[in-house]
């Protein structure tokens, strides 16, 4: 499970900026929905695997 808090803060904000430039939202906007989102949860709750990519989560 993926542990490390800053690789956490690191996978946050590049599904923040993702989600972003997809859906045409502002930052903050795209903060919300990462908030709230499945991907976000699971990284809090260590659910995701040690080693899964950007792309294995978008």
């Amino acid at each position: 499970m993926i542990t490390d808090k800053l690789e956490i803060q690191k996978l946050l904000s590049r599904l923040t900026a993702y989600i972003a430039s997809k859906l045409n939202l502002s930052t903050m906007a795209a903060v919300g929905a990462v908030c709230m989102s499945k991907v976000a949860n699971e990284l809090a709750g260590g659910k995701i695997p040690e080693g899964t990519t950007f792309e294995e989560l978008s």
